[in-house]
């Protein structure tokens, strides 16, 4: 998923997190994506353990990472990649607590923290936009055949 100058644009912002040991996880498609859901997605949602309020600790080291602020919790990347930092997520439990329910993956040429599909889902449910049940649908496909290529016995 993605170019070379997005690695290198997303990786850098996210360098930048763990510098300053700000803890974060991937959700919605982009997660879903990086664990082999298929589907699309234009930005990338990043879930980070701080209080809604100190947004501008985040915005200040997405700049300084050369990106540019669109919003309060939006900024675009120098290659333009959308991401939209999340402080609370609608259907889920607090950040600490869905840890538990996190996985590496692969994205943008890094191994990444990302939420299990499952919980992904159940906040696309809470959501409940069009788009967010059709990717509820996609993940449910998806972990039906993965069900089925585990199965004993089948080729």
């Amino acid at each position: 998923m993605g170019s070379v100058g997005a690695a290198n644009a997303f990786g850098r912002l996210l360098e930048a997190l763990e510098t300053e040991g700000i803890r974060y996880m991937i959700i919605g498609m982009s997660a879903a994506i990086a664990q082999g859901v298929l589907g699309s997605t234009l930005d990338i949602d990043v879930w980070i353990d701080l209080p809604p309020r100190q947004y501008m600790r985040i915005q200040n080291l997405a700049l300084r990472t050369g990106a540019t602020v669109a919003a309060n919790t939006v900024v675009y990347l120098e290659d333009g990649k959308p991401v939209n930092f999340v402080y609370e997520v609608t259907g889920l439990e607090k950040f600490g607590a869905e840890l538990k329910h996190v996985v590496q993956a692969r994205l943008y040429g890094r191994q990444v923290p990302v939420l299990g599909l499952s919980r992904i889902q159940r906040s696309k449910r809470a959501i409940g936009r069009d788009k967010d049940l059709l990717h509820v649908k996609l993940i449910a496909d998806f972990l039906k055949c993965r069900r089925r290529l585990d199965t004993p016995g089948r080729r």
